[in-house]
């Protein structure tokens, strides 16, 4: 097994990956109430994303030249800030850092965000697609027809809010699937959205300060 950090062809395998129809293995977005709070006052608030992808089989040529040309389509619409690469003799483990808005702001222009929405006494948090995503959408089909982007990936939610009270649907949390999860959190809740309703939507959950 060989690791790489090579930004130019992670972010091409990246957004092959991302963006092509390819599912996360895993998308982690870490978040403060303060962070929250902070977006809802207004103010320009980033979160961190880490997130991985599996890709099987060799590059050929062909597919290095179109990904080169969704690398350049990439640095207009993505933030990324560091990049691995793991192979071995099967599979290439891309794994990949960033960051992306989040914004009680629902014309916010990125092809995802994070959208906070007043809900009655809640807020709440939600992963999903911006204006530009569309865009986005064509300007690859633009590159290659075969090309399309996939809007919703399973994301997990790191959220540092003590004394906060949590809502969220569907939700897996220390490895129990919850229906229906209500608590104060104490220091720190880790929210995990997959599968089910969540490959037609972004996962999310409900907060009160």
């Amino acid at each position: 097994m060989s690791r790489v950090h090579f930004f130019k062809l992670a972010g091409v395998m990246f957004v092959a990956c991302i963006l092509t129809g390819c599912k996360a293995d895993g998308l982690e977005v870490k978040l403060s109430g303060k962070d929250i709070a902070s977006a809802i006052d207004g103010e320009e608030v980033t979160v961190d994303f880490e997130a991985e992808f599996s890709l099987f089989g060799e590059l050929d040529e062909e597919t290095k030249a179109t990904l080169d040309q969704l690398l350049t389509l990439s640095e207009e619409y993505l933030v990324l800030d560091d990049v691995e690469i793991v192979k071995d003799d099967f599979t290439t483990k891309v794994l990949i850092e960033g960051s992306m808005p989040l914004t009680i702001n629902g014309e916010e222009k990125s092809p995802w965000f994070i959208q906070i929405s007043p809900k009655g006494e809640f807020y709440s948090v939600q992963l999903t697609t911006g204006l530009r995503y569309e865009r986005l959408a064509k300007d690859m089909g633009d590159i290659n027809f075969l090309l399309s982007a996939d809007a919703y990936h399973p994301v997990k939610f790191k959220l540092r809010a003590p004394g906060a009270a949590v809502i969220a649907p569907a939700v897996e949390i220390d490895g129990t699937t919850h229906l229906y999860y209500s608590e104060v959190i104490e220091k720190k809740l880790t929210m995990n959205f997959s599968g089910g309703p969540f490959d037609n939507t972004g996962g999310g959950f409900l907060i009160k300060f």
